[in-house]
């Protein structure tokens, strides 16, 4: 049994040296975006108009990046900027239209005495919504939908920018002349998810760090992986599906890697989520060999992607672990304790180191979405994690690394 593992590893590195590749992702294209229901689009006009506002009158003063890493902190809240934005339409546009339209006082007795049914019917209407929408397993145009040809577009993607400017967020390739085939399809891993997986930003559209040292990547048949519970909550679904990102589902990701496209995802998911410690990297990674397994399914090369300092952005409590711990295993649902800068959602200003480490090759599959044999599926995992290793060990002083 050892030695018919050890030919066969011995044969895909001879592949590999060889210089034989893996499927190759087409080069960019205009897409055509998926399709969302109506309401959830004009839920992102409504996000995209109140950001590229904020963009307007912050970036000015020299707030944008502050306000925006609050927004950042505060992800799973983004509902509360959607209705203020619907209220303020209302007040400014709607009660002169109806007191024009109707008589003197209209706006008081059908919006403002009917306030609390008005928002109550709407957050029905949008869970309604979100429940029963599956945009989120659509595979084909599934990209960045923000256009920087248009001023509100461009605007609000200038305010969720200027996020890097506030971490001073840098990138560090593994070699100064590295560089990443447009071609070439991949998976990038991303570590650790912290309390929010910032090095997952660096992916989302083009003219981040990520983007500018590795051109032709961002916005190329990309796409994220997200937890399916994040489509299912108002606010947050729009700011995924406003991005590339698709459901986790196993049948999706197939999906997506069979239409030759790139993927980056946190594999450490909510339970790394939850163990989060400032001054320390703990990664859960050990028995993650789902990522491993699709990148062999399909001949993706391997990135390691490695956020130093996001574990660090905020401060996290251990109250109620075992029970958090168990909602995360059994129901998917990760529910951390912690605060940032004066007990706000608002990061810890910390830098943001982004690690990107040499692509681990992989052998071509005989037959592609073929399933591979578990030892080498292992066998890649170690080869992974050790890379992890020497990567933080390289770029890192004193800090610990647990891998779990």
């Amino acid at each position: 049994m050892v030695c018919t593992i050890a030919r066969s590893a011995a044969k895909e590195e001879e592949v590999i040296e060889r210089g034989e590749e893996s499927t190759r992702a087409p080069m960019m294209t205009k897409h055509t975006l998926r399709r969302l229901p109506l309401l959830t689009e004009i839920n992102i006009f409504i996000f995209t108009l109140t950001f590229a506002i904020l963009h307007v009158i912050l970036q000015p003063t020299g707030l944008e990046p502050i306000v925006a890493s609050l927004c950042v902190g505060n992800l799973f809240g983004l509902f509360l900027p959607y209705l203020s934005t619907i209220c303020a339409f209302v007040h400014i546009f709607i009660k002169p239209c109806l007191e024009y339209c109707l008589y003197i006082g209209a706006y008081e007795s059908i919006v403002l005495k009917y306030r609390y049914a008005w928002i109550i019917f709407v957050l029905l209407f949008n869970i309604a919504v979100a429940l029963t929408d599956t945009s989120q397993r659509a595979v084909e145009g599934a990209d960045y939908r923000y256009n920087r040809r248009r001023f509100l577009d461009n605007a609000a993607a200038k305010f969720w920018n200027s996020f890097e400017d506030y971490l001073a967020t840098t990138v560090v390739p593994w070699t100064e002349n590295a560089s990443l085939d447009p071609k070439r399809q991949y998976i990038f891993a991303c570590h650790p998810h912290g309390i929010h997986c910032t090095p997952l930003g660096q992916f989302h559209c083009k003219g981040t760090p990520f983007d500018k040292r590795f051109p032709g990547i961002c916005d190329n048949k990309l796409s994220g992986i997200a937890a399916s519970i994040v489509f299912k909550l108002p606010g947050v679904r729009e700011f995924f599906l406003s991005l590339n990102y698709i459901d986790a589902s196993r049948q999706v990701v197939e999906n997506a890697l069979d239409a030759n496209r790139s993927l980056f995802i946190c594999t450490g998911s909510g339970e790394e989520s939850l163990l989060t410690k400032r001054g320390e990297d703990i990664l859960v990674l050990s028995r993650r060999r789902g990522f491993v397994r699709m990148a062999l399914m399909y001949g993706c090369d391997i990135v390691p992607i490695f956020g130093v300092g996001n574990s660090d952005l905020f401060a996290t409590y251990s109250w109620g672990m075992g029970v958090r711990m168990w909602m995360q295993k059994k129901l998917h649902i990760s529910i951390p304790f912690f605060h940032g800068r004066y007990l706000s959602p608002l990061p810890y200003k910390v830098p943001i180191k982004i690690l990107v480490g040499e692509p681990l090759r992989v052998p071509a599959p005989k037959v592609r979405g073929e399933r591979p044999d578990d030892a080498l599926v292992d066998s890649y995992l170690n080869k992974y994690i050790e890379r992890v290793k020497d990567m933080h060990k390289q770029h890192t002083t004193n800090r610990k690394l647990t891998i779990r």
